[in-house]
């Protein structure tokens, strides 16, 4: 079931339909506010949006990005009822569809087709987080970089180097540095300069 498939699935439902929140958002705007508890399941029809979380000191992290096509929403919050760790703030403007988590939920568990769907979207969130965990972990930013543009070719020109940088979790000058040290390498024919 595609994107647009579902989302009309989801909103021809007798249950659902009157649970369902169509709103636009524009660029700047914090669909979740960090700290507030949002209980919905959140479908972006259109835009790009960034998951992000501030520090106490008012550092800026950027823990993924969802461009259209996506869904988003605090786990934390769906399932515990607690405020979220994060933001979600609209990088563009935004569509976006919401659906409180214990009503998609129920209907879900009602169709089997929908639980498979739903089943296959935590699959994937699972193994997007354990391979994130992996590279913060296991890989140096350079490689983090690369990997970057490995995942998120799609939507990097809509990016600015800052926003780049806190996703791989490095300053904006540290970026140029290993931009400036791959494109060197490139130049001489180097594969893999670290």
């Amino acid at each position: 079931m595609n994107f647009s498939d579902l989302i009309g699935r989801l909103q021809s439902d007798a249950y659902l339909a009157p649970h369902i929140c169509n709103t636009n958002h524009a660029k700047g705007s914090q669909i979740i506010k960090q700290g507030e508890v949002c209980q919905d399941v959140i479908f972006l029809r259109r835009g790009l949006a960034q998951m992000s979380y501030v520090t106490f000191e008012g550092k800026e992290w950027i823990k993924s990005f969802f461009a259209e096509n996506s869904v988003m929403g605090s786990r934390r919050c769906q399932i515990m009822g607690e405020p979220s760790h994060f933001a979600i703030t609209c990088l563009e403007d935004c569509e976006v569809t919401a659906i409180p988590y214990d009503k998609l939920r129920s209907v879900c568990s009602k169709d089997p087709d929908l639980m498979a769907v739903f089943f296959d979207f935590n699959e994937q969130v699972s193994l997007r987080k354990e391979k994130r965990e992996y590279e913060f972990l296991c890989l140096s930013a350079q490689d983090r970089y690369r990997g970057f543009f490995e995942d998120y070719a799609h939507i990097a020109p809509r990016l600015t180097q800052a926003q780049i940088a806190s996703f791989i979790g490095i300053t904006p000058i540290a970026l140029s540095r290993i931009r400036k040290r791959i494109n060197q390498a490139d130049n001489l024919g180097v594969a893999g300069a670290q």
